[in-house]
């Protein structure tokens, strides 16, 4: 008998839930809404920035960062400073740009195999407090160069040289350098198989 009540009871209550549905009002999809001309002018020149990638194949926003130290192989002490040079390569086809709130591009730290600082490059600069605005274009290259000092390498130590634009965190990479009082073992040439002649540290062949 309850089994018959429950059959009667699901059998009433299907059909009002279906007339209850079929009351809904039909929900409409909100169109998205078209592009401005001014977003469109600013998309097609790589200015709106609501369109720039967070990533890409070559970095941040198309970006490809290079750093270089020079030489890679400190001699203590006879090697004083280090050369730094960061590249920035716009490999997109759209302009970027770059909003600094000073005058300072870029900041280059020394770090010891700890993760400590032991040298950063903008203590020792001066720097204009104007906000300032780099444009690359396409396919264009900027170059920026900083010298470090080894004053406070230790010989038989590998050191970090991070280099990173400021305020873009995704705009950093690292290189590696060794300090020691000798120079690094000669290797053959590869074409040849010759070693090349050996150099006392501290001098240098005249050309």
């Amino acid at each position: 008998m309850k089994f018959r009540v429950s059959i009667l009871l699901l059998s009433t209550a299907l059909p009002l839930a279906l007339l209850a549905a079929d009351d809904r009002p039909a929900v409409t999809p909100t169109p998205t809404p078209k592009p401005t001309i001014l977003k469109r002018w600013m998309k097609t020149f790589g200015l709106a920035k609501d369109q720039l990638p967070n990533t890409s194949a070559t970095g941040f926003m198309g970006l490809d960062m290079g750093v270089v130290a020079e030489p890679a192989h400190v001699v203590l002490p006879e090697t004083k400073q280090v050369k730094v040079t960061v590249t920035l390569a716009n490999e997109g086809r759209k302009i970027r740009q770059l909003e600094f709130p000073t005058s300072q591009r870029i900041e280059v730290l020394v770090k010891s195999k700890e993760g400590k600082t032991i040298e950063q490059w903008s203590e020792d600069q001066a720097f204009n407090n104007e906000p300032t605005v780099v444009t690359i274009n396409p396919q264009e290259r900027l170059e920026y160069k900083a010298t470090i000092q080894t004053r406070d390498m230790v010989v038989g130590q590998t050191y970090t040289i991070e280099a990173f634009f400021p305020n873009f965190e995704q705009l950093r990479k690292s290189v590696t350098i060794t300090a020691s009082n000798t120079l690094p073992a000669a290797t053959p040439d590869p074409k040849t198989g010759i070693m090349p002649a050996a150099t006392p540290a501290g001098k240098h062949k005249k050309l």
